[in-house]
């Protein structure tokens, strides 16, 4: 029986800037994504019918779930696929601002093509990514890339060197359409520099990375959810010189180049925010490796 085993990295935004509202009534964007080491794990295995099995409470066992939904679709295209169970181990915190879903439905789209030795090329594997969310192109290639368009185009940027991260996730969630329908652009006169990220990255400069972090849809996100904006200043005064907000939030990160700066500022937020998270970069081998087939009898 074939089966695979995948790792399915967590993204966040190093820079978001978004620069207009498209005719197709999204936004076009200009991002710089890293993968991290937050992970949840999926298990691909063939079963009498297509079947998720979950720990988390907050994922509905369904067809509705984008790992499903990216079973059903590689069952569209490929006939020789059959039906699977997938079983997800969930680590990611939900409705986060860090491409939980869409990380995990890459990992399906790449244990598939292994799996049953499709052969799809990565760019092919992002154009079907595409078909189910912005950020599963990102998911399948990263680790560090320019996502552009609605987020779906993707250009490899130069590897990230090691950041380490403390993430916190709040109790609540928030919605990617209220954010994104609540900015006002015409309103906003400070953009995130992008480019000094990028410059950054060529360089191989990690406090220039960190210098450059920025998210425009902070502002729409502290409007609509004020304890985000809170959070961030409780986690800025906790001593951490870069915070900001991943995606369209609520999750918020505390960024260095040290892990040893990390690990004491770990220390120091964890028994105020027990749920924070210690997380560090994806390298590109790490990528290379997350898939894992065995049981191929």
């Amino acid at each position: 029986m074939k089966q695979a085993k995948i790792t399915a990295y967590a993204k966040i935004n190093l820079v978001l800037d978004v620069l207009r509202k498209r005719e197709d009534g999204y936004h076009e964007v200009s991002m710089v994504m890293q993968a991290i080491d937050l992970a949840d794990t999926i298990v691909l295995e063939e079963a009498p019918r297509n079947w998720l099995i979950t720990d988390s409470k907050y994922i509905p066992p369904n067809m509705n779930n984008l790992a499903m939904k990216a079973v059903t679709l590689m069952q569209n295209h490929f006939k020789q696929v059959p039906p699977l169970q997938v079983t997800l181990q969930k680590r990611i915190p939900v409705a986060a601002g860090l491409a939980g879903g869409s990380t995990d439905c890459a990992a399906v789209l790449l244990g598939i093509n292994r799996m049953y030795g499709l052969g799809l090329s990565q760019t092919e594997l992002e154009r079907l990514g595409a078909e189910l969310g912005s950020d599963v192109p990102f998911c399948i290639g990263g680790p560090t890339a320019l996502a552009t368009g609605r987020g779906e185009k993707i250009e490899p940027l130069p590897p990230c060197p090691p950041l380490f991260f403390v993430l916190v996730k709040p109790s609540f969630g928030v919605s990617t359409p209220k954010v994104y329908g609540n900015l006002r652009l015409d309103q906003i006169r400070r953009h995130p520099d992008v480019q000094a990220c990028i410059d950054g990255l060529h360089k191989g400069n990690a406090l220039q990375i960190l210098d450059a972090m920025g998210n425009l849809l902070e502002y729409s996100t502290f409007q609509l959810q004020p304890n985000v904006k809170k959070l961030k200043h409780s986690m800025a005064e906790a001593g951490c010189a870069h915070v900001l907000m991943s995606g369209s939030g609520p999750t918020v990160f505390a960024a260095f180049t040290e892990q040893q700066q990390a690990q004491q500022y770990y220390k120091t937020i964890k028994p105020v925010y027990p749920g924070a998270i210690l997380s560090r970069t994806v390298n590109k081998t790490m990528l290379e490796e997350r898939v894992e087939l065995y049981g191929n009898e």
